[in-house]
Parts: C-alpha cells; sequence; structure tokens
C-alpha cells in the first residue's frame, strides 16, 4: 500500500511518474498511416485507500499484495466483490503487471463491481508495462498444413500453392465458421472469424486487391456492365450500360478468372460479391448463385433491393420484375475466396471446407496467430458505476471491444482498441462517463457508439457524457459505420477527437438533442461510400439543440462536410473550418443555420427543400409518394412528443430564446400551410467562402443565405501554411467571420495530457492529402 505523502513531496513523485511514463519505450504504439507513434499511457500514480496487484507471470497465485500479487485479473475483481461494498476512503486501485491476460468469454463487471463518490475502483496498467487483454483463440503453430490437393487446383494461378497453408477450424471447433449470419444478402452483419497475426488483423481476400484498378474510378473495385436483369450483371461485353463500356476486366489479367469462379462456385464453395447494386452507399454482400460464361453474365441468389443497376439509370420493361439497365458505375469487389488470395496476409475462411486459407508474410510458425472467435466484448460493463480502467490493450474480440450499458461515472482512459470485429467502445443508457484519450483503430464497424444518453421524452435529463480526446481511425473494415455515433441521445459533449480514414461517416448522430461537438478534426472520410459526410445527421424534426462549432474538415473530397440529410432539423454550425470537401454544407430540413464559418476549396454550400416527391418501386412495379410533409413519418415523429404541452413545449421557448427562432415550434412544422417540406428557417449568413465554386438556394419557402464574404482563390486566403493545413489567416475579409480563428485552430483535435503523452502529427495520419 501507498502511505500518506505531504502535498509537496506527492507533487514531486508524481512528476517523476509522469516523467518516467513519457519514455517512447513504456508507451502504446498507435499505428498510423505512416508507421507506428508511440501515443499512450496508464496516466499520473494517485493515491488509494487500498491497492492490489495482478501479475500474470508468477507462478502461483497469491493474496493480491505488492509481494504476493494475484495472477489473473478475474481474482482481483472478486477479491473486490467480496467487499460487498464496503470500501475504504479513497477506492482500490488494481495495479495490473504486464503481460497478455485471456479471457475465454468476457471480463464481466457489474453494479457489485462498482465503486462510490469518493472510492472508486481502479482498473489500471502498471507504469511503464504494457498489458493486453484478450478473448481470442491462440492457434499452436503446428496445426498449419499445406494446402490439400483439392485447395491447390484453387489457387491463383499467379501465386505458387506453396506459399499458401490451411487450418482446419471446423477441428479446432470454432463457432462462427460456417455462414455469414446475414444470410444470403446483407449490409451490416459480418459476423464471422477474423484473423490477427502478430498483433495486426490481416486483410480478407477480395478482388480487385485494394491497389488495383479494374475498371472502376478507384482501386480496389470493377464495375458492373450492365444488368442482365433484375438479380444479374454482365462483367462482359454483352451488356449495354449507360456509359458504353463493356470491357471484360475480370478476365483481363490472364488468369481466366470466370471459369475459375464458375468452376469453384458449381463444386459448393459459396462466392459472395460486395457491390452497389442500386446506390452509392450501403454496398450489399451477396451470395452468388450462378456464373454464366457464354453471355457473361453473373447471377445473385437474392435480387437486390429495388433490382439491379443504378437507381438513376434508364428502366427496362420487358421482364418482370422491372429492372434498370445499369449505368456502368455499379461497383462490385468478390469477398472471402480462396481463389482471389494473391498477396501475403491476405486469407480466406471457406464455409464449405471449415478451413482458412493464409498467405503467411514469412514462416508461419514463428509468428503469434489469434482467431477472433468470441462474440462476445472483451469487457462488459452492467449498471456499474465509479469504476475506471486506465491504460490497457484490448483486441482480438469478434466482438466490441468495451460494452456498457446502463452505466454511471465511469472512465475509460488512455486504451489501445484495435483488431475487434465489431466496434471500439459501446455506451448505451450511460450518464455521467467519461470517455477520454484512447486510441481505436482496425475495427471491424465503428469506432465509438453512444446511445440513449439522457432523456429526450418528458423530463430532458442531461446525460453528462462526455467523449473527448480519442484517436479513431481505420474502421470499418468490415461493416461500414462512423468512427462516431450518437443516437436517440440528450446533452453528450464531443470534443477535441481526431477521426479518419473511415469509409462513411466521420461522425453520425441522429434522433439526439443538445449535443456539443467542438474541436474535433475529421479528414479522409467515405472512402468506401457516397451521399455521406464527414458529420451527418438525417430524418428527424425533433433533433434541435445541437451545436457544431470550432471543428476542422480538411481532405475530404468524397464526402460532404456537415450534412442534414432527409428533412432533419435544428442543427447549429458556427465557427468551423472546412476545406476540400464536396457540398461543404449540405443542409435539407427546418432552422439548420451555418455562420461565421470558414469554407475553403470545395464545391458548393447548398439549401435544398424536400418536397414530396413521385418514386418508383420497381420491383412492385408501383408509384409512392414519399412525403417529407405534415403527414410523413417525420411529422408523425414529433407528434409523438406531444409538443403542446410538458417538456416539449418548454424545450421549444428554450430554443426560441437561444436561437433567435422566428416560427412558432412545434405548431407551425405541422401546418400544412407552413409547408414543412420546406426547408425554413435554414440559413447560410456571414460565412467567409474561399474558392467555393457555386452557392445554391431553393426557389421556394423562407431560406435565407446572405451578407457571405466571397474570396476567389485560395492564393487570396493569405493562409499561414495552406500545403501544411494551418488556415491561420490576416485576411480581413476571412477574420470580419470569424474574428478568434487564429487562436483557436491551433487548439482544435488531440490534446496532450496525462494519458496521450503525445499527439500525432497530420502527416503522420496523413492529413495533407486525399487518401
Amino acid at each position: 500500500m501507498f502511505r500518506k505523502t505531504p502535498l509537496a513531496m506527492l507533487m514531486v513523485i508524481t512528476t517523476l511518474l509522469v516523467s518516467t511514463l513519457l519514455s517512447p519505450d513504456f508507451a502504446f504504439a498507435d499505428r498510423t498511416v505512416n508507421g507506428n507513434v508511440v501515443t499512450l499511457s496508464s496516466g499520473a500514480t494517485t493515491n488509494t485507500g487500498l491497492n492490489i496487484y495482478v501479475d500474470g507471470s508468477v507462478a502461483a497465485s497469491g493474496s493480491g499484495t505488492k509481494d504476493a500479487p494475484f495472477k489473473t485479473i478475474l481474482e482481483a475483481r472478486n477479491a473486490i466483490r467480496a467487499k460487498k461494498g464496503v470500501l475504504p476512503v479513497g477506492g482500490i486501485t488494481v495495479w495490473v503487471k504486464g503481460g497478455t491476460y485471456k479471457f475465454t468469454s468476457t471480463l464481466d463487471l457489474n453494479a457489485s463491481d462498482s465503486g462510490a463518490p469518493g472510492k472508486s475502483i481502479v482498473y489500471r496498467t502498471y507504469p511503464g508495462e504494457k498489458v493486453i487483454i484478450s478473448n481470442g483463440t491462440s492457434v499452436d503453430p503446428t496445426l498449419w498444413k499445406p494446402l490439400s490437393s483439392d485447395a491447390q487446383s484453387r489457387v491463383n494461378p499467379k501465386v505458387s500453392a506453396s506459399k499458401l497453408v490451411e487450418l482446419d477450424v471446423k477441428a479446432m471447433g470454432l463457432t462462427n465458421i460456417n455462414s455469414f449470419p446475414g444470410g444470403n444478402s446483407f449490409s451490416d452483419k459480418w459476423g464471422i472469424i477474423d484473423l490477427i497475426v502478430d498483433h495486426e488483423r490481416q486483410p480478407i481476400s477480395q478482388w480487385p486487391n485494394p491497389g488495383e484498378m479494374a475498371g472502376s474510378k478507384r482501386a480496389g473495385w470493377t464495375t458492373a456492365n450492365g444488368s442482365a436483369d433484375a438479380k444479374s450483371f454482365y462483367y462482359g461485353e454483352n451488356g449495354i450500360p449507360t456509359d458504353g463500356q463493356t470491357d471484360d476486366e475480370l478476365n483481363a489479367d490472364g488468369t481466366n478468372r470466370s471459369e475459375r469462379w464458375a468452376s469453384s462456385v458449381n463444386a459448393g464453395h459459396p462466392l459472395y460479391l460486395q457491390g452497389f447494386w442500386r446506390t452509392v452507399w450501403s454496398p450489399v454482400t451477396s451470395k452468388v448463385q450462378s456464373i454464366d460464361n457464354g453471355e457473361g453474365s453473373i447471377s445473385l441468389l437474392d435480387t437486390p433491393s429495388g433490382g439491379m443497376g443504378s437507381k438513376w439509370s434508364k428502366d427496362i420493361a420487358n421482364s418482370n420484375p422491372v429492372y434498370r439497365t445499369g449505368d456502368g458505375t455499379e461497383e462490385w469487389r468478390a469477398v472471402n475466396y480462396l481463389d482471389e488470395i494473391d498477396v501475403p496476409g491476405e486469407w480466406a475462411l471457406d464455409f464449405k471446407d471449415g478451413k482458412v486459407y493464409y498467405y503467411p508474410d514469412g514462416d508461419i510458425k514463428t509468428k503469434d496467430v489469434e482467431i477472433a472467435d468470441n462474440a462476445t466484448p472483451i469487457i462488459k460493463m452492467y449498471a456499474t458505476s465509479y469504476l475506471q480502467l486506465l491504460g490497457f490493450q484490448l483486441e482480438d474480440s469478434m466482438s466490441n471491444g468495451i460494452e456498457m450499458q446502463k452505466t454511471n461515472h465511469i472512465t475509460i482512459a488512455g486504451n489501445t482498441i484495435l483488431n475487434v470485429s465489431g466496434g471500439g467502445i459501446v455506451d448505451y443508457y450511460g450518464s455521467y462517463n467519461l470517455i477520454k484519450s484512447n486510441d481505436i483503430y482496425d475495427t471491424g464497424e465503428f469506432g465509438i457508439s453512444l446511445g440513449y444518453a439522457g432523456d429526450r421524452t418528458t423530463t430532458f435529463t442531461k446525460s453528462n457524457t462526455r467523449v473527448t480526446n480519442n484517436h479513431i481511425h481505420h474502421t470499418g473494415l468490415l461493416a461500414h459505420l462512423a468512427g462516431i455515433i450518437v443516437r436517440d441521445s440528450n446533452n453528450v459533449w464531443i470534443d477535441h477527437n481526431l477521426i479518419h480514414d473511415v469509409p462513411k461517416d466521420g461522425i453520425r448522430y441522429v434522433s439526439s438533442t443538445n449535443l456539443t461537438f467542438e474541436f474535433n478534426e475529421i479528414h479522409n472520410t467515405a472512402l468506401v461510400e457516397s451521399d455521406t459526410g464527414a458529420f451527418y445527421t438525417a430524418q428527424d424534426w425533433t433533433s434541435y439543440g445541437n451545436d457544431l462549432r470550432y471543428n476542422f474538415i480538411h481532405n475530404n473530397v468524397r464526402a460532404n462536410g456537415f450534412y442534414v440529410d432527409g428533412g432533419d432539423a435544428g442543427d447549429n454550425f458556427y465557427n468551423n473550418i472546412i476545406q476540400g470537401s464536396d457540398r461543404a454544407f449540405q443542409f435539407n430540413g427546418h432552422h439548420n443555420i451555418g455562420r461565421n464559418n470558414v469554407v475553403v476549396a470545395s464545391s458548393k454550400v447548398q439549401i435544398e427543400n424536400r418536397s414530396d416527391v413521385l418514386t418508383t418501386d420497381v420491383v412492385a412495379n408501383a408509384i409512392m409518394t414519399k412525403s417529407y410533409g405534415v403527414g410523413s413519418s417525420f411529422a408523425d415523429g414529433l407528434r409523438s412528443k406531444n409538443p403542446a404541452s410538458g417538456a416539449w413545449a418548454s424545450f421549444a421557448n428554450e430554443l426560441k430564446t437561444r436561437y433567435g427562432y422566428t416560427d412558432n415550434l412545434w405548431t407551425d412544422m405541422l401546418n400544412a400551410n407552413w409547408h414543412p417540406e420546406y426547408s425554413n428557417g435554414s440559413k447560410l449568413v456571414d460565412n467567409a467562402l474561399v474558392q467555393v465554386n457555386s452557392v445554391i438556394k431553393p426557389k421556394l419557402g423562407n431560406i435565407t443565405i446572405e451578407k457571405n464574404n466571397i474570396i476567389p482563390k485560395v492564393t487570396d486566403a493569405n493562409f499561414f501554411n495552406y500545403s501544411q493545413m494551418d488556415l491561420r489567416t490576416n485576411n480581413r475579409q476571412i477574420l470580419d467571420k470569424f474574428p478568434n480563428l487564429n487562436s483557436i485552430f491551433p487548439q482544435i483535435g488531440l490534446q496532450q495530457d496525462m494519458y496521450r503523452i503525445r499527439v500525432v502529427t497530420r502527416a503522420e495520419t496523413g492529413g495533407f492529402t486525399n487518401h
């Protein structure tokens, strides 16, 4: 136990300990675009009422003292449980020595594991030591075998079969190896095992390879050559796409790919294609039914929703159901197939064989191999309170890193979460939680997901949860979810996070009120999908009171900056810097206001209406009206709040005072004569627009675009160092709109603190270019 120390001496000791923790040799490495970067620590030491020690390297477990530590974290947890809530003043710290700690399922922390005010339970790594917590399955190197003769016959002709190995995962008793849980056609569900070698997640095989151009405008994808019917497309010259391009990219490399695939499919090895069959968002992974090499076409087992072919291409009515010609831009790729393993690191799970096939980079018998087959989170908290988790590295789960439900006063800080098939951190129904200075990357889905924090139904109780100073990147590798997700929450604070290299949105927030997003930096979003944004929200007339300020979006050419989609309402964007986006602002919906922002080198800023439109269901061959008026689902959502009285009536008055609305919330929005299908009350005013191609305003509705300073070229803006993304300036036209830009700008993004001992540079994250 630590003895009590005079304050002055304690400050000296703390300084020395922090100094030790700053050493690169003792901190965790965040794998960024440009190599490994030392970033995190478990923080400064503090006195607690009781100290418990864990050391997995001891031969036998002791009593939990420093000289006789427990061998497992579970023993420490159980020792705290045995106290039945009778805790010492100052709480308890569990010190975990370096090493890897494996769980067959999950580290479960519930109400019995809680601390109390002034008596927190702290789990933390020992200063200067790396602690890995994993619930993966370790692979005995002797289990890897040369390929069977059948498997050898399927290997890509460009690769020697002797370079590949196989692992009988069925014989190992692994669970998630028989099929994709989403079935024959799915978007966000992946749900099969993952392969991690030497602490790096290995890429599932695909064709085209990530760096390979195969007819698409971007590497890693090819395009269809027109629709053959409602669930089939041409890969060869028989198609009639709008763009007229019918090259056979499938067989262009001379490996006879279509014949090889057909042979494997006919032998019972399922082939899945991931494609933008209908839209440029939410690609669908679909099982192939058959390949017709005479016709040069591929048929999927299931008809894509809406039928095959881009929704913007021409209808064909000579078959039932109706389908579209396809315009030749429908991107697709093959995933998880032995036949396309052709670069070191690639692997595939064959559902028929029950085997993993792998192309190792070097001798497989010298490598540390883990398989993520555990569909439970690494750490799970339920109804837990006053607990801290500091400085750990979590990896190898087929689920999420940390999952919290109905928790409060939890601190998750200084942790590294990687190589999980789900997301990094989930926090549902929580309050007063702090998620701070964590590195989250190489995840299958999202970075951090918050939901149902606070109340937005009858009481408007604040959640008081904060997500700050986290570095989130290279997420959504299996299912394309956002870096940070917030849903159905009230009063959450999201600040100083750095998010980049994500497949879809940087931050997605939906059906939430009184959120604050500030000092966040986001670049290189939408690397897989389109029609998205660095910040994205959609389809809720009740999501008022959200403030987005002091955020920096840059090198974001494939996405919008701030995207308010589907008639969403009530967001406020001010004092942000948006560089290199498609539409810096894309608003449709009520009372969305962009004021005093700086927009640089972006295609446009736009407010548009979502009037009632006719849409055609090509599968049902029916014409329907998609409504954004008083009869819409959005209006129903507002009515469900009983807005004429109680908390929502009070909220309306508060909003009018806070933002100066002149409309009557909520009665005007539910009045057909007010035309809620228009973007009434939305504004783009007092912004500085530097080299912005166009400003678009709809003809109808009470919409304001005015008093924006227009600067024709980036060179006229006199930024301090534009190539290095230093957008401070002495340009009066910009500073008239954003007077404190130069003092605010250096504060944006990650900040150094006791957990984040080093802040990565934009050069290290690839923040100077579009990826």
